[in-house]
């Protein structure tokens, strides 16, 4: 039993940042319609921003941070995320035009790319030391689990993320927003920017992307490159489509769901000691397909 409350305290970690992730990637195809895998670059530069104001802008060996500079830090890195989402529909996304959502998502995806190999360049192909928000941890009523505080830090950062999108969406902004992804044309006439609008949204996605970026890295302590784009967002992107596309509750629920799902399919492979490489990407990859298959619009989307 304490084996199972184990994996879904890890679950829920893994989970949360699905669902930051995913949070992003929902909100971009709500304003704007296109899938962007862009995303966990969105959260994989801003972190190494964070990293570079912490170590005195040295790219070089693995100089120590200066945990004093975390709060300016974290606060540097979710402008640069933001201005990074802006920058990425003003250059790319905008000047596509009224192209296929295939062509778009194509093109986020050599973002990302391109946003990798100038990380390669930069840092290395190696794993630099990343500080937690919050050290150390507290033990588990009743087990003998510990939980680390910065499992509550990442699900207090959601839920608050959550309710600050909840609250938007119910304003006249949100409001204006959620028109423009439904009729760009008659939004216009009622005198929403649209384009505006929808420029809020990528850098919105990029200041969530920055969040999730800093907190993933927190969990392993460590900062590659590539980082969420290669461990957080395929689960993401699973998750808000077993959550529904549209839906922003969707892909938290489906951050959680998959963040579960993974950290029980390590569990099981390493209880019966299974012959399985992979485990957590195998059971990511059999929810999606089965989603695809049985339900596409997802648990709370009305359409995907």
């Amino acid at each position: 039993m304490e084996t199972w409350i184990e994996v879904l305290v890890f679950g829920l970690q893994r989970g949360a940042i699905f669902g930051l992730v995913g949070l992003g990637l929902a909100l971009v195809y709500k304003a704007t319609r296109i899938l962007n895998f862009a995303q966990g670059e969105l959260g994989t530069v801003p972190a190494f921003t964070a990293l570079l104001v912490m170590t005195g802008f040295e790219t070089v060996g693995d100089k120590a941070v200066d945990r004093g500079m975390l709060i300016p830090a974290i606060v540097t890195a979710i402008a640069v995320g933001a201005v990074l989402g802006i920058l990425l529909y003003v250059v790319v996304i905008r000047p596509l035009g009224k192209v296929s959502p295939v062509t778009s998502l194509v093109a986020t995806a050599g973002v990302a790319l391109l946003l990798t190999t100038i990380e390669l360049n930069v840092f290395e192909a190696r794993a630099r030391r990343f500080p937690r928000p919050v050290n150390g941890g507290f033990d588990l009523p009743g087990t003998d689990i510990i939980v680390d505080w910065h499992t509550i830090v990442i699900l207090a950062v959601l839920a608050g993320v959550a309710l600050a999108l909840a609250a938007f969406f119910r304003s006249a902004p949100g409001v204006a927003l959620l028109a423009t992804a439904e009729d760009p044309f008659a939004a216009e006439l009622q005198g929403v920017p649209v384009e505006r609008m929808r420029a809020m949204a990528w850098g919105a996605a990029g200041a969530l992307g920055a969040l999730a970026g800093i907190l993933g890295a927190g969990v392993f302590e460590s900062l590659t490159p590539g980082l969420v784009t290669s461990t957080f967002m395929i689960p993401a992107f699973t998750g808000v489509v077993l959550g529904g596309i549209t839906s922003m509750v969707g892909a938290v629920v489906g951050g959680f769901a998959l963040g579960i799902v993974s950290q029980a399919a390590i569990q099981i492979v390493t209880t019966y000691e299974l012959d399985v490489p992979g485990p957590p990407q195998l059971a990511v990859l059999v929810v999606l397909l089965a989603v695809l298959l049985v339900r596409p619009q997802g648990l709370l989307g009305k359409s995907a």
